[in-house]
């Protein structure tokens, strides 16, 4: 489908501020998309409309032809990634992988054989046993990650996921999610501030500043208008 994720014409105030503006954006299938902003910008507001965790004082998301916009988040089928990773600390890594899986009451041994498979795609095959404290900051994102994606959600959301790591892991980090990304063709949606991190990454880019959308385009395009 050309246009998955439909925003259209997003408003939302926080009592008197304004933090989102008239947000529209066409997203299609299997892109990755970052939304590239200062602190305060709007962004995290937005992936949170996505994701159901705020509502739009105006506007509509649409996804795969269905208006989500009243949907409370655990009917929108999407995936979240957090700067913090937000993993279960007394489950081991397979717990936290097939949590989602459990909890849909998948067959044990389903879950098994998919988190198995979960934990190949992201190089941690023999670490399924292992509780989070044991993990680097990586080992943990790429956990956090697979949790996200392997009830195969219709898109998953990415605020800052990389935030938390030194320089040089969250360079290699970067090429391995867009890898990842890429090999299993899901929609991403990302935020950061960092300039050079969304131009490497990203298919699209949307510049956001105090509320609204300043440009939308691939990273050539947004490096001319970032003097980068």
């Amino acid at each position: 489908m050309e246009n998955y994720l439909q925003i259209k014409n997003i408003y939302k105030n926080f009592g008197n501020l304004e933090v989102l503006k008239d947000i529209s954006i066409d997203i299609r299938e299997g892109e990755f998309v970052t939304l590239l902003g200062a602190s305060g910008s709007g962004k995290t507001t937005l992936l949170r409309i996505i994701a159901g965790l705020e509502y739009a004082d105006r506007g509509r998301v649409i996804l795969d032809g269905t208006d989500i916009t009243e949907l409370p988040p655990e009917k929108r089928h999407l995936g979240m990634v957090f700067q913090n990773y937000a993993l279960f600390e007394h489950m081991t890594v397979a717990q936290n992988i097939g949590y989602s899986l459990k909890i849909a009451h998948v067959p044990k041994a389903e879950i098994r054989e998919r988190v198995n498979d979960m934990l190949e795609r992201i190089s941690l095959p023999d670490y399924g046993s292992k509780m989070p404290d044991e993990l680097s900051g990586g080992q943990r994102q790429r956990v956090a990650i697979a949790r996200s994606i392997i009830s195969t959600p219709k898109m998953i959301l990415l605020d800052e996921p990389l935030g938390a790591l030194d320089a040089a892991l969250r360079k290699r980090m970067q090429t391995e999610l867009k890898t990842l990304q890429h090999d299993l063709g899901i929609t991403f949606i990302y935020i950061t501030h960092d300039q050079e991190e969304a131009l490497s990454m990203s298919d699209r880019i949307a510049l956001l500043s105090d509320g609204r959308f300043t440009d939308i385009g691939e990273p050539d395009e947004i490096k001319e208008k970032i003097n980068l």
